[in-house]
């Protein structure tokens, strides 16, 4: 085993932990494991979780805030557990050793209303037109997760948005929208009106997915106009007031990343109405096209700062030769937002119930024989800023040469609500369905669980969706939301250690039947057969 870098804070928090007998882990076992059992799920229990979750969730914590003090206290924690459990590090090298801490760039933007401005133009039946506006008073922007400077590209028209979901055609795939500033309109398509809060006239919600499956496709921003010749209930400044109360106030973005921001623009009708002067859109209203000879400008006025954060990973190496360079990877986040005014506020749920998942989970792959593929342990930080950490980790992964991830099993929120149901994603509706979720179900049901498929919702706000759009099969187990969300009152009281031990087990069970059976984890097609457990290892059998 590679010798471990820890910080002497860590070596300190290590001696401390030996010395509980009830957090202290066992020695690693042996790399030899029989096919189609699930040998340690025993040794994930309430008190120990418990225990973890009570530490991390304390006022002494104040709440994880991304990049904070009290995060690096957190990750040194998880750090000495790993070290204690016997899995390797695998993050960064620091002076000659490995570590288990993976850093990433980040960048604290304050934006300004001054000189944040777009101009656009425009070359329709042979006249070249160029129209202007300003935030605040012709178009909204959402400050957040923007990088500052200027932006100038060929302008594309991608009509609705629309991004292929059930029978639907995906707009972006009618034009090339890489290294383009691109419009679409808001809202839905035809008749038929999207549910409440996500994409009606006026509203900001729906358009977040398209902005999503633009900057998936490269499109440099993105611009929401109502359709042409309606009148929206209300301006975009007045739907979303929050958006302007953001500029003079911090955010947060990924550094030295050139897609980790991309603008979103909300344009008011006065400035959508000399758009279309100028180009002619309402001549084919919702027809995606190219628009020859038109560009924009976009310049981001803030103040920028640069500072680090980091992640932790370790890992346990697989007993198969042949195997072990095939990693099931374990993921969680584990900061939260810290103090909002006065007031701490501590994530137990949110999510110091997952993190504590891992740990526990990560111990029973430390005492128990090994599976034939790695098994690796990822708590990632800035996933209530954006998903920062999972988004740098995923696009720079830190593991041994020759290693690739070919499963996420990803833990958030596992310890509130109804005790007996856990809802888990992708659905077998959604298009990134894999042979992961029959097995996860099976692993569930082991604990006595009812899976729930209802949070396909949540599939691109939780750090497996950065693995996904890898091309890595993922499953996000999720106990649902509850009216302490990021609110003072997640507190450990609350917390159903119980439930949060039975999904631990079921999770851990789920990565032993992949770590062992012998074709890794594949997406289900539409019309593809249903795996049959009987062929694979069996997360049900022999605790």
């Amino acid at each position: 085993m590679r010798t471990p870098h820890l910080s002497r804070a860590a070596s300190a928090l290590s001696a401390t932990l030996v010395a509980i007998p009830a957090l202290a882990g066992g020695p690693p076992g042996e790399p030899v494991a029989p096919v189609g059992t699930a040998p340690a799920a025993g040794t994930i229990t309430e008190p120990e979780l418990f225990g973890h979750i009570s530490f991390l969730a304390s006022d002494l914590m104040r709440g994880r805030d991304t990049a904070s003090p009290e995060i690096k206290i957190a990750s040194e924690y998880l750090a000495t557990r790993l070290l204690m459990f016997g899995a390797e590090p695998s993050g960064d090298v620091e002076d000659g050793e490995p570590t288990y801490f993976a850093h990433f760039p980040l960048e604290f933007t304050t934006p300004e209303l001054e000189g944040t401005e777009l101009t656009l133009s425009f070359e329709h039946d042979g006249v070249v037109r160029e129209v202007s506006g300003k935030v605040a008073e012709d178009f909204l922007l959402v400050p957040r997760s923007i990088a500052a400077g200027e932006i100038e590209a060929p302008v594309v028209f991608a009509g609705f948005g629309r991004t292929g979901e059930g029978d639907e055609p995906n707009d972006f795939d009618a034009v090339d929208v890489e290294d383009r500033i691109v419009i679409v309109l808001d809202g839905a398509s035809g008749a038929d009106e999207p549910e409440e809060g996500r994409g009606r006239r006026g509203s900001t919600g729906g358009s977040f997915s398209k902005l999503q499956a633009a900057r998936d496709r490269g499109a440099l921003a993105l611009l929401v106009v109502h359709p042409f010749g309606e009148e929206a209930d209300r301006p975009y400044a007045e739907s979303n007031p929050f958006a302007l109360r953001m500029f003079g106030r911090r955010s947060m973005t990924l550094g030295s990343s050139p897609d980790s921001s991309t603008p979103l623009l909300f344009v008011e009708d006065a400035l959508r109405d000399a758009i279309d002067e100028a180009a002619g859109l309402s001549e084919a209203p919702s027809e995606p096209r190219e628009l020859e000879g038109a560009r924009a400008r976009f310049a981001f006025a803030a103040n920028v700062e640069r500072i680090d954060d980091r992640n932790v990973i370790g890992i346990f190496p697989g007993a198969d030769e042949d195997l072990r360079d095939e990693v099931i990877i374990f993921s969680a986040h584990y900061d939260h937002v810290g103090v909002v005014g006065d007031e701490i506020h501590n994530g137990s749920d949110d999510n110091a119930s997952g993190t504590s998942a891992l740990l526990e989970i990560a111990q029973a792959f430390g005492e128990g024989p090994r599976p034939r593929r790695s098994v690796a342990f990822l708590w990632v930080s800035g996933e209530e800023k954006g998903l920062l950490g999972s988004r740098w980790w995923s696009e720079h992964m830190t593991l041994p040469e020759g290693y690739e991830v070919v499963a996420d099993i990803n833990m958030d929120m596992v310890s509130r609500n109804d005790p007996d149901r856990v809802s888990i994603t992708p659905s077998p509706d959604h298009p990134d369905y894999s042979t992961i979720i029959p097995a996860a179900v099976e692993a569930l049901e082991a604990e006595g669980m009812q899976p729930d498929y209802d949070a396909d919702q949540f599939y691109a706000r939780t750090d497996s969706y950065n693995f996904a759009r890898m091309g890595i099969p993922i499953v996000f187990f999720f106990s649902g939301l509850h009216d302490d969300y990021h609110r003072p009152g997640d507190d450990v009281e609350k917390a159903d250690v119980g439930k949060a031990a039975r999904i631990a087990r079921s999770a851990y069970r789920l990565g032993w039947a992949l770590g062992q059976q012998d074709d890794r984890p594949s997406k289900i097609e539409s019309g593809d057969p249903e795996p049959d457990a009987e062929d694979d290892a069996d997360p049900d059998q022999g605790d």
